[in-house]
């Protein structure tokens, strides 16, 4: 199905979704999907099952995270993101750690989405 075939309202949802921040779209990832897993493996499982009938959200958090490694923040702003919204204990809870994490979960989203 072509964005044109869609209903106005879905065409302005998603452009909403598109145009916010990277970091507000790993957030939201985070708090979804990683939140409440005990394992990265369950992570994993439920974006296998996401892939069985899409992969799109697969590659714009793919994106947004690839963006968010990308860019400089003040100090503590990953280690929050990912200890705060993904409710995620690192053994190295720095801004360092963080971002070894975020880069195993890009990991995990670029062998799934292919």
């Amino acid at each position: 199905m072509a964005m044109s075939d869609l209903p106005e309202s879905m065409r302005v949802h998603l452009a909403r979704q598109e145009a916010r921040p990277p970091i507000e779209k790993v957030r939201e990832f985070l708090l979804g999907y990683v939140a409440d897993a005990e394992s990265l493996a369950e992570v994993e499982g439920r974006l296998r099952q996401i892939a069985l009938t899409s992969t799109s959200l697969h590659r714009r958090v793919l994106d947004a995270i690839e963006a968010v490694l990308a860019a400089s923040w003040p100090d503590g702003t990953l280690a929050r993101l990912v200890g705060w919204d993904g409710n995620w204990v690192l053994d190295d809870p720095s801004d360092a750690g963080a971002a070894e994490f975020l880069r195993r979960l890009a990991g995990m989203l670029r062998a799934i989405a292919g």
